[in-house]
């Protein structure tokens, strides 16, 4: 049921972002042709393809922390030689990065907040849809790593579990 759900928010993400890219790049290409050839152009392509675009990179960079792709610097955590070191590490890591989540989701809000009756000069959209992407982001990427912490104790649990069966079986 899980692997199901993933690849299904996998492919929705994929999909969401490959049609805020389709739809930039349209916009952007037929912009350039009527104005090169017709001297005219779609007044609302440029703001429109910049909040496309904004949205892909909401939708990529949950896509990205859900699966794990994200830049990471481990190489202290592998020259450490204890296991418990390396998961209390991992979930200091984690923790720091849900706060800088929160922080994001926090200020993100805040934004809403003050752009809530401001629309964009050409298209009209509500600016506060922009700050909302980066809240459905932000509560997105703190699941993932919400969820990766269990898988984390999960995977230490069921290590240990088959330590122990394996040094029972030694003493017998």
């Amino acid at each position: 049921m899980m692997k199901k759900l993933s690849r299904s928010v996998d492919l929705l993400l994929g999909i969401g972002m490959a049609s805020c890219l389709t739809a930039m790049s349209c916009l952007v290409f037929s912009n350039v042709i009527l104005r090169y050839l017709f001297d005219s152009g779609i007044t609302w392509s440029e703001e429109m393809s910049r909040y496309l675009f904004v949205f892909m990179i909401f939708l990529g960079t949950t896509r990205a922390m859900k699966l794990n792709q994200h830049l990471n610097v481990d190489i202290f955590i592998k020259l450490i030689p204890f296991t418990w070191l390396k998961i209390a590490l991992q979930l200091i890591s984690a923790a720091l990065m849900l706060y800088a989540l929160w922080l994001l989701i926090d200020g993100s809000w805040e934004l809403v907040k003050i752009n809530m009756n401001t629309l964009g000069p050409a298209t009209n959209m509500p600016l506060w849809l922009l700050y909302a992407g980066a809240i459905i982001m932000g509560a997105c990427m703190s699941l993932f790593i919400l969820f990766g912490i269990r898988r984390l104790i999960e995977n230490e649990q069921q290590q240990d579990a088959l330590n122990n069966k394996n040094h029972q079986e030694g003493e017998a």
